[in-house]
């Protein structure tokens, strides 16, 4: 069925003729019965009466005459706009990820949201955490999603979802066939651990002081599959979001973090002062869109880094 034939039949009905509608159309009579009949047949029902004074909608008809007025309608209104998307300025926002955070959030999700808003651009970069906080307060950034935020008098945060934290243990280490691992079991081990420009460092290093003990760092590095490899081969306890969790690599075990408190938290930060455009809105909400399930503040108010005490 095509705009067309809907389009004739509404106007069969409005002019209550197929001779008037054939005038106002420039159509055979021949022409719009043969619609008529063609749509009839599709739909496999009677969509007109016709008798002396002219044709009218039969039930079917009138419920299918309002369904056409509706499609029309929206067909219409999408027509006018689409040939205005060219005359529409193009906007980018810049966006500013935290190294890991891209690999956590929702495939394509910002392919998906140029898609559906082709006058905007999104261009992101990767930083460590406390170097992109600091770029967000020059400006450099219109928001970014990040794990954590230091600054609160001068950026605002909302939590967007949390991981839980794993341990990783290679299989030559000491505690890899240990049924069950206390934070008691991780003082005195030596560790490959994320640098201190991640939250997730800060957090680790705070869980373990919190249980008495000050963590042997061995080797830090920004890089989470450089970290994975210097680990195993030196036989080093290190720590992993959950999302990048492999339960296939027979050479490491996963064990959740014994401190239920370290977690792994995104989170929609922007300077406080900014104000954000209507593009920028719609971003906003539709990242939040990809996590429904989650309880957070509204925009501007404060979200815990995690449920740990801050140590920067």
């Amino acid at each position: 069925m095509t705009f067309r034939q809907m389009e004739l039949f509404v106007a069969v009905c409005e002019y209550k003729s197929i001779n008037k509608t054939s005038a106002a159309y420039h159509i055979s009579q021949q022409g719009i019965s043969k619609t008529i009949r063609e749509v009839e047949e599709e739909l496999g029902c009677v969509l007109l009466n016709r008798d002396i004074n002219g044709v009218s909608p039969t039930r079917f008809g009138t419920y299918f005459l309002n369904e056409c007025r509706i499609i029309l309608e929206r067909k219409n209104y999408v027509c006018s706009h689409i040939t205005q998307i060219e005359d529409m300025p193009q906007e980018t926002i810049y966006l500013g990820m935290a190294f890991g955070v891209v690999s956590s959030l929702p495939y394509r999700l910002i392919g998906d949201f140029e898609r559906l808003h082709p006058h905007v651009k999104i261009e992101y970069s990767d930083h460590t955490d406390y170097y992109l906080e600091s770029l967000a307060k020059k400006d450099e950034y219109d928001f970014c999603i990040t794990t954590g935020v230091v600054d609160r008098e001068r950026l605002s945060s909302e939590l967007l979802f949390q991981e839980g934290v794993y341990l990783c243990i290679p299989c030559t280490h000491e505690l890899y066939e240990k049924e069950k691992i206390s934070m008691e079991n991780l003082k005195g081990q030596r560790y490959a651990m994320f640098s201190t420009q991640f939250h997730i460092r800060h957090n680790f290093d705070t869980a373990c002081r919190n249980a008495g003990f000050e963590p042997e760092i061995v080797i830090a590095s920004s890089d989470f599959n450089s970290l994975k490899e210097i680990a195993q081969h030196n036989n080093l306890l290190f720590v992993v979001p959950g999302h990048t969790i492999r339960p296939d690599d027979a050479r490491l075990r996963y064990e959740k973090f014994p401190d239920d408190r370290f977690t792994w938290d995104v989170n929609f930060v922007k300077k406080n002062n900014k104000v954000l455009t209507e593009n920028m809105m719609a971003f906003y909400r539709y990242l939040k869109e990809q996590f429904p399930k989650k309880n957070v503040p509204p925009l501007g108010e404060e979200s815990p880094v995690s449920n740990l005490p801050a140590d920067c």
